[in-house]
């Protein structure tokens, strides 16, 4: 995404995104540096604004997936050609960290620091990694050393030890949302996404990706791979995951 300023105010010139990429499929070879810099790549071209006018990078990321995700930003200014002194900044604000990329680079541009900045938000789940804790300095006889999944622990927690799905439980509750309404929500957002989808509305927003079959035959991947066709009796068959008994997830 490239924001510009005029004098008239702050202005977003450009803006793309990849496909949405289900849980292990298609993009699971992608670390979210490669997406960020596919799309940056895109956006920039649409702004028809050279990478050497950008002042500052920011880009949101959440579970640092990739090996590189400590520099994610400034690889990404990189990679999009943005000259060496231009600085980067990775931000992670959870789920709201691209949209916390986009309110920096606004204010980049308010206190004069900046007049264009390229901001987004990138993450790959399917890159999660699991860990072995506590053997950086050696293992100890007849200690069971297990793996933890660093994306599932990472959607815990830990000062609490709530999961991510419990909060929308403990939120549901509060509001009183009920099941029915939840259900219907879900199945109408799946409706409403294949609508536009159909409609074409997304295809401006889109950057294909070409992707290398077994067989080296390239495909473009360039429509979201989640959303499916489903009803509000249909969702309302599924077991609860967070919480028994529970009437909302």
């Amino acid at each position: 995404m490239t924001i510009l300023h005029k004098s008239a105010g702050i202005f977003i010139v450009s803006a793309k995104r990849c496909a949405f990429g289900a849980f292990g499929k298609t993009l699971k070879n992608y670390t979210a540096t490669d997406l960020a810099e596919i799309v940056s790549k895109a956006a920039l071209k649409a702004s028809s604004i050279s990478a050497e006018n950008i002042d500052h990078v920011i880009f949101g990321n959440v579970i640092q997936s990739s090996k590189d995700a400590a520099y994610l930003a400034r690889h990404v200014g990189l990679r999009v050609e943005i000259p060496v002194h231009v600085p980067a900044v990775t931000v992670n604000r959870l789920c709201g960290s691209g949209f916390e990329a986009i309110v920096q680079a606004a204010q980049q541009i308010i206190s004069g620091d900046s007049k264009v900045v390229l901001a987004g938000g990138t993450e790959s789940m399917s890159q999660a990694p699991f860990a072995v804790r506590n053997i950086r300095f050696g293992s100890q006889l007849g200690v069971n050393y297990e793996f933890e999944d660093v994306l599932w622990q990472g959607l815990i927690d830990q000062q609490i030890k709530t999961p991510m799905g419990i909060t929308a439980e403990n939120l549901g509750e509060k509001y009183k949302i009920t099941r029915q309404e939840a259900d219907e929500y879900a199945a109408k957002s799946q409706q409403r996404w294949r609508l536009a989808n159909n409609a074409g509305y997304f295809k401006s927003e889109i950057e294909p990706i070409k992707i290398k079959g077994k067989k080296g035959a390239e495909t473009l991947f360039e429509v979201d791979e989640h959303p499916r066709e489903v009803s509000a009796e249909q969702l309302a068959k599924l077991p609860p995951v967070f919480k028994y008994n529970c009437t909302r997830s």
